[in-house]
């Protein structure tokens, strides 16, 4: 049943639904007294609000992962609901605009307030400083995306030197900082996962860099 302030609940009833679209189609069709079957308009909408809600429920496995709920993980996640929410927002399907604006609203509040605090991925040593610099340029475009880096490689400068670092990084340094210890002791993403083959065109473009 639909618990209409969940929206996880939503997504399974809707999910669990449309697999049955025909079903009701053909008792419609067969028995005149059943008036419950939805419009096509109506299938249409459940079909979009399915397909939105299925990449917040791929981000929370993500987030409840007992083993390494940490930010080199979702990291990624965030970045892409920021970059659909926008997308949303410019559908010609009314109904998602509708729930993009909303939507849009509070998550870039949450942003603005947290997002210099996922900037810990660039520890991660298969993305390093490269995968806020990707995410950033779709986000913020080329034009301002160097301001917000440079923002994130200051207060990571500034993060190492308050917790005791004796040495003044560099700007190559922070590339490699913590290489070692992270290949021998993090833990990876795996590769068969749907944040993998999300993160296809950011390898494609690091490439090409």
């Amino acid at each position: 049943m639909d618990v209409p302030h969940r929206w996880n609940s939503t997504f399974e009833m809707l999910d669990v639904a449309l697999i049955y679209e025909e079903t009701f189609t053909r008792l419609e069709f067969m028995n005149k007294n059943y008036v419950h079957n939805p419009s096509k308009e109506e299938w249409k909408v459940a079909h979009v609000v399915r397909d939105c809600l299925k990449i917040f429920d791929d981000a929370s496995v993500h987030f409840s992962g007992s083993k390494y709920p940490t930010s080199n993980v979702f990291f990624p996640d965030i970045c892409e609901i920021k970059l659909q929410l926008r997308e949303w927002e410019k559908s010609p399907d009314e109904c998602l605009q509708m729930m993009a604006g909303p939507m849009n609203l509070k998550f870039s509040k949450y942003w603005d307030e947290c997002s210099i605090c996922l900037v810990v991925v660039i520890l991660d040593p298969r993305f390093k400083i490269d995968i806020i610099e990707y995410y950033y340029d779709k986000i913020f475009g080329k034009e301002l995306s160097y301001s917000h880096v440079e923002r994130v490689r200051t207060a990571f400068f500034d993060l190492y030197i308050e917790y005791g670092g004796r040495v003044i990084l560099s700007e190559s340094t922070i590339d490699n900082l913590g290489y070692e210890e992270l290949m021998s002791s993090s833990h990876a993403v795996n590769h068969s996962s749907p944040q993998s083959s999300k993160l296809n065109d950011f390898k494609r473009w690091r490439m090409m860099e």
